[in-house]
């Protein structure tokens, strides 16, 4: 069975995406710290975390386009 998408989940459910969005970059940053001092092992991670904020970013924008449309 396929894993769902983050932005497939978001998109059935109704919360807020900036809360989301800040964890997010929270850890993006960690990670890119972590990787600098060369702690981290699993750098697919930083990544996973930039593509799911661009999926974020992306629902944010089919919002906007949603209720300009209206």
């Amino acid at each position: 069975m396929a894993k769902e998408s983050l932005l497939s989940k978001l998109r059935n459910k109704s919360t807020d995406t900036s809360d989301e969005e800040g964890k997010l970059r929270k850890e993006l940053m960690d990670l890119r710290v972590q990787n600098s001092s060369g702690q981290l092992k699993e750098t697919h991670k930083i990544r996973e975390i930039r593509k799911s904020i661009a999926q974020l970013k992306t629902l944010e924008n089919e919002a906007k386009e949603e209720v300009k449309d209206d």
